[in-house]
């Protein structure tokens, strides 16, 4: 038990939720024990996660990839597990706090004191987490932690509010924000610095600490900031873009070159834009500032992939929309849409992509430059598919026999195409518009 207690410590979260949902039902002596162990071990966690909430995404990566402070595992785990030993009636009180805590309560007091005394060990007696044969960086890291404990109250009150700091930040709000930077300042001539970090790694987008960096230096120019204790927020985000953009190159090519990947195409441009955003929005960029040039050079480049992209696509949709000319009388003819010819599976996932890509970048067109174009090749393309649904539906509602089965083909690929490119509620629409027409009825169809 022993060895599989060490085996169980090391498996992940969604391993053990496994576990315990595989041996929930067991009536077998030695099962239960086990799954004595994984429950007991989940409940071990989640009140870690609890008491050291602040911390717990320093010790895990970025999902959009953005550079920040890190802590290797052991640490948090190393800490947790002398706590339980030196600290066991602080320990029991935390879990049965954590069992009668609701999301509206305060933080327990015994959360504080609990990480009070990890940050003295840390500082104080870091030997009792260190590893076997620590290393110099071992032992920095674990110093460095603790001076990030000592920030936890001045954390959970920065973080209790991140929403409110989120939205529209009036006179007040500011202030606040500028007092806690302040303290932390005062605890440490870093303090400051690592108080933002953790708010930093508690951010989805993490572009958006450039909001709080700007109030708490009382939103001075990119020359100002790029000079400052605080310059690193907006250079690693700033490599990050590039870095993204470097990708986001690669990925759509040049000119005469085709991606096959629009959809992640898509994502791409709208994160570097959104990111590129928080500049504008929260610092004064100076003319020829060390910021606003990168800043400048950046949307200039997406626009320009972006607009090849636009340009391509009306030729894209030709290849989904076939066309065959039928004679009408005598000398006179008229296209009508080919429903029998179905495009290769490449012509439509290239055009569907083509579409989404389109939808995706809607919401960061203005802040990108290439909102007209966009608007204009958004609503060339709306028109050019719903004149072929048009059309294809007045075959159905026609007198000429069709074969149902074709015909229903050419609506399916039409009406995903629209809805890739405005959304499920056009596509709903366009499906309640099929089944309303004659498509189905047993005296036109042929076989």
């Amino acid at each position: 038990m022993n060895m599989l207690k060490g085996l169980v410590r090391t498996l992940p979260p969604a391993s053990l939720r496994s576990l315990e949902m595989a041996l929930g039902l067991t009536s077998d002596t030695k099962m239960v024990e086990v799954r004595d162990l994984i429950t007991a071990e989940i409940e071990f966690r989640h009140v870690r996660e609890a008491v050291f909430a602040p911390y717990m995404p320093l010790f895990q990566p970025r999902a959009d990839g953005l550079a920040g402070v890190t802590f290797a595992p052991w640490i948090i785990n190393a800490l947790w597990s002398a706590l339980e030993t030196s600290e066991p009636d602080l320990h029991a009180q935390a879990q049965f706090a954590l069992r009668s805590l609701r999301t509206e309560d305060p933080t327990p007091v015994v959360f504080f004191r609990l990480v009070t005394a990890a940050a003295h060990i840390c500082n104080a007696a870091p030997e009792v987490i260190l590893p076997p044969h620590a290393s110099a960086a071992d032992r920095a890291a674990v110093a460095e932690f603790g001076r990030y404990l000592d920030l936890h109250r001045l954390a959970r009150q920065v973080l209790v509010r991140l929403s409110d700091f989120m939205g529209r930040i009036d006179a007040d709000k500011a202030a606040a924000l500028r007092v806690l930077f302040n303290d932390a300042s005062d605890l440490d001539i870093k303090g400051g610095t690592r108080l933002l970090e953790i708010v930093f790694a508690n951010l989805d987008d993490g572009s958006q600490i450039i909001k709080f960096v700007a109030i708490v230096s009382d939103r001075p120019n990119d020359r100002f900031l790029a000079m400052s204790e605080l310059a690193d927020f907006g250079t690693r985000i700033l490599d990050r873009i590039e870095a993204g953009l470097r990708e986001l190159k690669a990925l759509m090519g040049g000119k005469g070159q085709v991606c096959d990947d629009l959809d992640t195409a898509g994502d791409r441009v709208a994160q570097c834009l959104s990111q590129l955003q928080a500049f504008g929005q929260y610092i004064e960029l100076a003319r020829e500032g060390p910021w606003a040039r990168r800043v400048s050079e950046a949307q200039q480049a997406i626009a320009s992939l972006v607009e090849h992209q636009f340009n391509t696509v009306e030729k894209a949709l030709e290849g989904v929309m076939p066309m065959r000319v039928e004679r009408v009388y005598g000398r006179v003819k008229k296209e009508v849409p080919d429903y029998a010819r179905v495009p290769s599976e490449d012509i439509l996932a290239r055009a569907g992509g083509a579409l989404l890509f389109i939808r995706k970048v809607r919401p960061i067109a203005m802040s990108g430059g290439f909102a007209a174009l966009h608007a204009r090749t958004a609503e060339a393309c709306e028109l050019m598919l719903d004149a072929y649904f048009s059309e294809l539906l007045a075959l159905a509602n026609g007198e000429e026999p069709f074969d149902a089965g074709q015909l229903l083909g050419g609506f399916e690929r039409i009406t995903d195409l629209m809805e890739a490119l405005c959304g499920e509620e056009k596509g709903q629409l366009a499906r309640r518009r099929v089944a309303s027409s004659d498509l189905m009825n047993p005296s036109k169809s042929v076989a």
